[in-house]
């Protein structure tokens, strides 16, 4: 998608479409709907009167110019009750409007930032909302079909009394955090057999080149070498070996700080010898939506370039049944020298992420974070709009939870008490990988904090947030990307530390 700034009004631009923004509650139009309300009569006004334009949130309306204006039609956008509107409210109808627009055959539409709105906000904020909302609700995994569907082309942004600058920092976010998060979708979308831990590397190595990162590729004679040997027991079952990803940005050498990301990458997920259910198996190769979140953010971190440094660690494989996978009760070791009792075969991804949060510490991170569709049970506790987080560390937390408001991806803090730690105690081990069903998701992150030590750590499960069922507001059906802006959100603001 092509973006294009103007700086006159919305009203002279020669376009499909235009779109206009009105709130609920029946006040006078304002700003950018005003202008192109009086040069269309006052047509627009008289549908509100009549109750035909409500601005009821998403609601979206097509109106005619009559030749009165260059623009063939507008597309009027309602953002709901004007005191409960936020900027991610803003980005989610962006999102709504930019599908409208598509499925009715448009392929240029304009759509303005006028003075009267972004008085409430950071202009480059409000620009960056609108982008991110139209790049992220056009997104369709266009897979391994022939057909080659129709696209929005160009969005003209009328941007006046809004400086230069501004404008400028707002698209640049937008389409950076936008195209990221679409890179991720992309990823975890692939199905198992085009997408392999070898394919994986293959792409980031692409990606890093692409976007001035340093990429360094673990294979299975270093895993070896390493003693990665929680994340070779998981891939043992399969014919396709395992890879350790490592992406690293410079971006303040001066600095001893660094942001580690650490993804769950398991491209395909059979549950082990303890098989997963047959239904819904097929969308087991987006268990590695935590190494894509890792992966968009890398290529975001790379594109915006923030005086940070940041490391990016993917431990990657599939977890398959065959003779020689690892067994429910077998005792095996990690990187960090901890052994771990198996309990249960589809507790893997707590497994490959020891190992890869436990070697990110050692190549130098001193703040954590990784993403990971780890558990079944958040979904349980908090359904599929809200990711569980977990933390050793309530400052590094907040901060975390701070970049995802900003984003508007949703977080929710799960307790992490010492009396959950006596779920993982092994009579033959340091731990165990899976202490029954209770406290599903919590079981995961006290796993996980063994291998972070004092380390300041944060953990996001996003089982239930990683996959969405039905198209609504910035998501499509399947893959969402979450976790991308909210790790890119994070590296701009620890830029600041």
């Amino acid at each position: 998608m092509e973006w294009k700034v103007a700086k006159e009004s919305l009203t002279s631009l020669a376009t499909d479409c235009l779109v206009v923004v009105h709130t609920q509650g029946g006040e006078a139009l304002k700003g950018c709907i005003q202008q192109v309300d009086e040069a269309l009569e006052h047509r627009i006004s008289r549908l509100v009167t009549e109750g035909e334009v409500t601005g009821k949130l998403n609601e979206t309306t097509f109106i005619h110019n009559w030749g009165k204006i260059p623009a063939k039609r507008v597309l009027v956008l309602g953002l709901g009750k004007k005191e409960e509107l936020t900027l991610d409210k803003m980005r989610n109808g962006m999102a709504v409007a930019a599908r409208k627009a598509r499925a009715a055959g448009i392929r240029q539409l304009a759509v303005g930032c006028s003075q009267k709105i972004n008085e409430r906000w950071n202009a480059a904020d409000l620009v960056q909302a609108v982008v991110e909302g139209m790049e992220l609700g056009v997104y369709r995994y266009r897979g391994y079909k022939n057909e080659e569907p129709e696209e929005l082309k160009t969005v003209w942004l009328s941007a006046q009394g809004v400086s230069d600058s501004a404008v400028e920092a707002g698209i640049e976010r937008g389409r950076v955090f936008a195209q990221a998060t679409n890179t991720a979708r992309d990823l975890t979308n692939e199905p198992a057999n085009k997408l392999t831990p070898s394919v994986l590397a293959e792409r980031a190595l692409d990606m890093a080149d692409r976007y001035g990162l340093e990429a360094e590729i673990l294979d299975h004679d270093k895993l070896v070498e390493l003693k990665m040997d929680a994340l070779l027991e998981v891939s043992k079952a399969s014919s396709e070996p395992p890879r350790m990803i490592i992406l690293r940005y410079q971006g303040a050498p001066e600095s001893q700080e660094v942001l580690g990301l650490v993804g769950k990458g398991v491209t395909f997920d059979s549950g082990g010898v303890q098989v997963k259910p047959s239904q819904g198996m097929e969308r087991m190769h987006g268990d590695m939506a935590g190494a894509a979140a890792v992966f968009g953010a890398m290529q975001a971190i790379g594109a915006l370039k923030p005086h940070c440094n940041v490391m990016g660690v993917i431990p990657a494989c599939e977890n398959m049944v065959s003779g020689g996978g690892y067994r429910p009760g077998d005792v095996i070791s990690s990187f960090s020298g901890k052994t771990i009792e198996i309990n249960h075969t589809d507790a893997e991804g707590r497994l490959i992420l020891a190992d890869g949060l436990a070697y990110a510490r050692r190549q130098g991170a001193t703040s954590l974070v990784n993403v990971a569709t780890l558990t079944g049970a958040v979904i349980v506790a908090l359904g599929y709009t809200t990711t569980g987080l977990m933390t050793n560390n309530e400052e590094w937390g907040r901060k975390v939870k701070e970049a995802a408001r900003v984003v508007g991806e949703k977080v929710w803090e799960l307790p992490m008490d010492e009396e959950y730690k006596e779920f993982l105690k092994s009579d033959i081990a340091d731990l165990k990988n899976e202490g029954g069903r209770a406290a599903g998701t919590i079981q995961g992150g006290m796993f996980l904090r063994h291998f972070v030590e004092d380390t300041p750590w944060v953990h996001l499960d996003i089982a239930g947030t990683a996959d969405w069922k039905a198209e609504s507001g910035i998501h499509p059906k399947g893959a969402t990307g979450v976790g991308t802006r909210t790790l890119a959100q994070l590296a701009t603001r620890f830029a600041g530390k």
